[in-house]
């Protein structure tokens, strides 16, 4: 039986691996990789004992004694809305503003260990897991739509998936007794796939630079600056898709501190940064719509100056710091503090380099730059966890936790992309024994502080406007110990 329920549950966790997505706090991060460390709030940087150590503090697996397999699943239920403050002239918002939820609505998500102690001072560890993730979906229209009716913001983006997943070996050792520290070279594969409307008609956009570079082509004879704005609006709408991979690489490391008098842990951790150099395709559509610039142009007019191609870009990923301290000294409660940074203000932008572009002079791919370049400009991030831990007997533990995750995002980069804001979530979880298996489940309830933004630069992008998100997030795990007593 326990190997049909084995099966059964890596089945499970391979298939919701592969389908990872996550659309959470702090920009793209994702603190959730553990169902006993997300029942504390992820304070779990001191107390790193189970599978999820290899995350939270790799250290941690040195004081787990013989070999054991653990496999984490969630699910996540986002929900995410938008009311623009201003619109386009007739512009139709739904009654309650747009939904900008992670799609399908109930999302799954896993997370593999395994730990083997190969000596009294040294033992193995191997994790797959995916530190890194974003799922948001805006598009609410076909594209025989009327304008009028779709997303607002649909020119900062419309999709945006990313994936990280890190394959992380690790070896950590004993220094003394008391004493570990951990270091695990990880091999990083990351894909990316990201979508937006383009050829906007308002405002000082690239519809108007377009309309600026075919004038003479267009108006010969007309003045550009007369020209540029009566060919922007003659234009359909476009849609711009591109998607890359990247392979690289990384490098992981804890420390773990057992002080057995005060019974007080102290853990610090440490996850590198990384830079993705993404390669991949980049393709733009203009729909099955005629347009009224069509019959003087032609139809092959715009395919020909938004060539699909090859496309290369470079994504990073901020480098973690995490410092934690745990207590089981109050009635037998163990109750932990973490504090962690991560450096997202190496996210300063992404440049998306078509090369086909790098040498034209003709009109065939005058409309698309050889660079094309998307701003963020994020800050660092801190987040705060507090959490508590009650063994009711050998078999069952409780537990409750409340983190506090303060955003990367700026006000001029919310948006489609990233509806972000600082969050707090509560959390509650319990653990149960049965023979060699141990089964945990959690809960959070993840409540973004609401935001408002008005950054004068985005009026034409109608990206401004209220944020109110809330997610639920629920998991399982079933930890193996392949040595049962």
């Amino acid at each position: 039986m326990t190997g049909r329920l084995l099966k059964k549950f890596t089945r499970l966790c391979l298939f919701s691996f592969l389908a990872t997505e996550f659309c959470f706090g702090s920009a793209f991060s994702i603190s959730e990789l553990g169902a006993r460390a997300t029942g504390m709030g992820t304070a779990f940087i001191a107390v790193a004992d189970d599978g999820s150590a290899l995350f939270y503090n790799p250290a941690g697996i040195a004081f787990q004694p013989g070999t054991h397999l653990e496999m984490d699943n969630a699910v996540v239920v986002g929900l995410f809305r938008f009311t623009p403050s201003a619109t386009p002239p007739g512009q139709v918002v739904p009654p309650n503003g747009y939904s900008e939820s992670i799609r399908p609505h109930f999302l799954p998500l896993a997370f593999m260990y395994a730990t083997k102690q190969l000596s009294p001072k040294m033992t193995f560890g191997f994790g797959i897991f995916t530190p890194f993730g974003l799922a948001a979906n805006s598009t609410n229209f076909n594209d025989g739509d009327p304008n009028l009716t779709k997303f607002v913001s649909r020119f900062a983006g419309t999709r945006v998936r990313l994936e990280s997943y890190w394959f992380q070996p690790t070896i950590a050792y004993k220094l003394r007794d008391n004493l570990s520290i951990a270091i695990g070279p990880t091999f990083v594969h990351t894909h990316l796939f990201l979508e937006q409307s383009f050829l906007n008609p308002l405002g000082n956009d690239d519809a108007l630079k377009f309309g600026r570079t075919a004038a003479p082509v267009v108006l010969p004879g007309v003045p550009v600056n007369l020209a540029a704005p009566i060919i922007a609006r003659l234009l359909p709408e476009g849609r711009s898709r591109v998607a890359g991979t990247s392979n690289a690489f990384a490098i992981s490391a804890g420390l773990l501190w057992k002080n057995a008098l005060p019974k007080t842990d102290i853990g610090l951790m440490y996850r590198s940064s990384v830079v993705n150099h993404l390669s991949g395709k980049a393709s733009f559509a203009f729909g099955n719509q005629p347009y009224a610039l069509e019959q003087y142009v032609g139809p092959s007019f715009l395919p020909n100056a938004f060539p699909n191609q090859e496309v290369t870009s470079s994504l990073p990923t901020p480098a973690t710091y995490g410092i934690g301290i745990a207590n089981s000294g109050l009635h037998g409660i163990r109750l932990s503090a973490d504090v962690r940074m991560q450096d997202y203000k190496k996210f300063k932008f992404i440049s998306l380099n078509f090369p086909i572009n790098e040498n034209s002079t003709t009109l065939q791919n005058i409309a698309l730059p050889a660079v094309k370049i998307l701003n963020f400009n994020f800050r660092e991030s801190w987040n705060f966890a507090l959490g508590a831990e009650k063994k009711l007997n050998d078999a069952t533990a409780i537990r409750v936790g409340y983190m506090f995750d303060m955003t990367p995002v700026p006000s001029q980069s919310v948006g489609p992309l990233f509806p972000d804001a600082n969050r707090h979530s509560f959390t509650a979880g319990a653990s149960r024994k049965s023979g060699n298996k141990e089964f945990t489940f959690f809960y959070e309830a993840m409540k973004f502080v609401d935001r408002q933004t008005d950054v004068p630069a985005n009026n034409y992008q109608w990206t401004n406007g209220d944020y109110h998100n809330f997610a639920h997030v629920a998991g399982l795990a079933l930890r193996f110990d392949m040595k049962p007593h």
